[in-house]
């Protein structure tokens, strides 16, 4: 029972009601009552903060038989999100209506040997995409290969070593004037793949991804874990051998772990039929799922990467078998599909404009 916190409860009841309305509109302030279980003055007081705030809008009127038709409310679409989504030499671009539907999509190549830098190709990239959008931007949401401060500040980042230590969310927010969302990757396909495919069943997900890097998002009690100034789940940071020296420091943003696993991807791609070589990377991948699980006790730990599908999970299983108690043992799932970062980046580009709409007072969007 929620006691003593007005305000979060206003702010939880606005988030039903304004869900709702994307969900099932055109709807009536009654049919929101009805479907949400609130009572109808507090529907009406949400519904009044959310037209003036701009996240809905009125849409006539409906209902049957005589007298004054009940005035319909559905989400105002003319509000638009931008994202860019980084893909091993370049960005997948989305424009994304407030309900999370994707209005325009396409794939922007960088070209090395061009003289633009690696953030004005962003820049160009941001700029033709805003041309296409009929209303307004209400945010621009990135997603990066590295680990990103609380201030917007990028580490970490050896795919695109002039971002490191830029804080590329301020630059981006200072030239477009609208709210800048930066993000890593990893985590951003692990609250995706989470929202999509488990909320219903669990609570508690490590999502591992090692192709051209090694990286883990972590959801505990249903909510993505950032840890301090956003470093929790750079699993790759993570050390097996025994002494800590100078020949084991992380180098160019990678640590020993994902050097490692780098590495033997590198000597299968050479020899993709050797059985040692695999069965060095799949130990070196149960290393890793034992060290976070024993830590975060997850009830699933979802895997994506390099020669990886569902055979293999039989072998991986047997090898952390003997690190759990049965009771605590997680569940394994292998993930051959990266669309949910999409997902993942729509729900934080709309759970960050909230909250900052919340401290406002006012979305001021209109």
């Amino acid at each position: 029972m929620l006691v003593g916190k007005p305000q979060l409860l206003k702010n939880l009841n606005s988030d039903i009601v304004r869900d709702f309305i994307y969900r099932e509109g055109p709807v009536s302030k009654p049919e929101i009552a009805e479907g949400t279980a609130l009572s109808l003055p507090t529907v009406k007081k949400r519904v009044d903060l959310l037209l003036r705030e701009g996240w809905i809008k009125e849409t006539g009127r409906g209902g049957e038989g005589v007298g004054r038709k009940a005035i319909l409310y559905e989400a105002d679409r003319s509000h638009n999100m931008i994202l860019l989504l980084y893909e091993r030499g370049g960005f997948g671009a989305y424009l994304v209506d407030l309900t999370g539907t994707i209005c325009c999509e396409r794939r922007y190549e960088y070209d090395k040997s061009g003289a633009d830098s690696y953030l004005e190709f962003v820049c160009a990239c941001i700029r033709e995409l805003m041309s296409q959008v009929t209303g307004t931007v209400l945010s621009i949401g990135v997603t990066v290969p590295g680990v990103v401060r609380s201030s917007g500040l990028v580490k970490h980042i050896p795919e695109i070593p002039e971002w490191e230590k830029y804080n590329l969310q301020e630059e981006l927010q200072r030239r477009f004037g609208v709210d800048v969302l930066v993000e890593n990757d990893t985590r951003m396909m692990t609250l995706g793949y989470y929202e999509t495919r488990l909320r219903d069943e669990y609570s508690d997900l490590v999502y591992i991804f090692a192709k051209n890097a090694l990286s883990a998002g972590i959801v505990i009690g249903g909510r993505l874990h950032r840890g301090l100034e956003n470093f929790a789940g750079e699993l790759g940071f993570l050390i097996f051998h025994e002494k800590l020296n100078s020949s084991n420091e992380p180098v160019n943003g990678r640590g020993d772990f994902e050097t490692s696993v780098m590495e033997i991807q590198r000597l299968i791609g050479e020899k993709p039929h050797d059985r040692e070589l695999l069965e060095r990377y799949y130990d070196l991948l149960a290393k890793g799922i034992v060290s976070v699980s024993c830590v975060t006790a997850p009830q699933i730990v979802v895997i994506q990467g390099k020669y990886l599908d569902e055979s293999v999970l039989d072998y991986i299983r047997e090898r952390i078998r003997p690190y759990f108690p049965k009771d605590v043992m997680p569940e394994l799932r292998i993930d051959e599909d990266a669309s949910c970062c999409v997902e993942g980046m729509i729900q934080e580009c709309v759970r960050h404009s909230i909250e900052k709409s919340a401290k406002l007072g006012d979305l001021s969007i209109r």
